[in-house]
């Protein structure tokens, strides 16, 4: 192969690909996070480009020789990387929903902590789910099967033909749908136990009306609220990685 045949094919291939993968791993639970290195990220996404253009090389189509194709080409790539990683940050999403629906319901709601993945305040319990979740995903391999799902995505989508944006919302919808679902699915005991809270709190202050139902019962929520979360927190996790497994199953085949 000729320099010329090298630079206008080979490279191209590899920018093609970098586009896809490095628009996804910014966006991936654990390799997209705020608080890893910008450096660190785009080494990884470079080195998993080298790594997988022999095997995608064939699929990818060469220079086009008009700059408006190559500029479309590459806006491809990028909105379905962008696609890829969004859906598995959606389901991640899900386990900050559910902490802020535990920290509401046992009432912690205003006890408030920097969330690493946002770089914002966000409910204790809330942050601590998340990070639980990013550890469990590398701790069961599940980072190797969301990368193998990233290279299943060129059977779905192939290189070079536009994305059917139409259908990627409707994906992005049920997805989002499925992350809200899920968060109620973690937090559904706390949602039951909130709900008898307030009932015999509201029984206690109409029976006992000159007692502070407030004052008295906090310890007692907080306490039984800490105990259930205790004994909840490892069956809420365990579905979420189903639930993310699951989700990345239709791409990793």
């Amino acid at each position: 192969m000729s320099i010329q045949e090298f630079l206008t094919s080979s490279l191209f291939q590899f920018l093609l690909i970098f586009a896809r993968i490095g628009a996804a791993i910014s966006l991936i639970p654990g390799f997209g996070e705020v608080y890893v290195s910008m450096r660190a990220r785009l080494a990884f996404a470079l080195l998993l480009t080298f790594v997988l253009l022999p095997m995608l090389k064939d699929m990818v189509p060469v220079l086009p020789p008009q700059p408006a194709t190559m500029g479309l080409l590459i806006l491809g790539e990028i909105t379905i990387g962008i696609f890829f990683g969004l859906i598995c940050r959606l389901i991640l999403m899900a386990t900050l929903s559910a902490g802020m629906v535990i920290a509401l319901q046992i009432g912690i709601a205003n006890a408030l902590s920097s969330d690493p993945t946002t770089a914002q305040q966000g409910a204790v319990t809330g942050n601590f789910l998340v990070a639980t979740a990013v550890v469990l995903i590398f701790a069961t391999d599940l980072d190797h099967v969301t990368l193998r799902a990233l290279v299943g995505t060129y059977g779905v989508f192939h290189p070079g033909e536009l994305p059917q944006f139409e259908d990627m919302a409707n994906m992005i919808a049920r997805v989002a749908a499925d992350s809200f679902l899920l968060a109620l699915q973690m937090s559904a005991p706390f949602l039951v136990y909130g709900i008898v809270l307030v009932v015999g709190m509201g029984l206690i202050a109409r029976l006992m009306p000159t007692l502070q139902v407030f004052f008295v019962v906090m310890p007692l929520q907080l306490l039984v609220g800490f105990g259930l979360m205790a004994v909840t927190i490892s069956a809420a996790m365990i579905w979420f990685l189903e639930v993310y497994r699951d989700h990345l199953a239709g791409f990793a085949g």
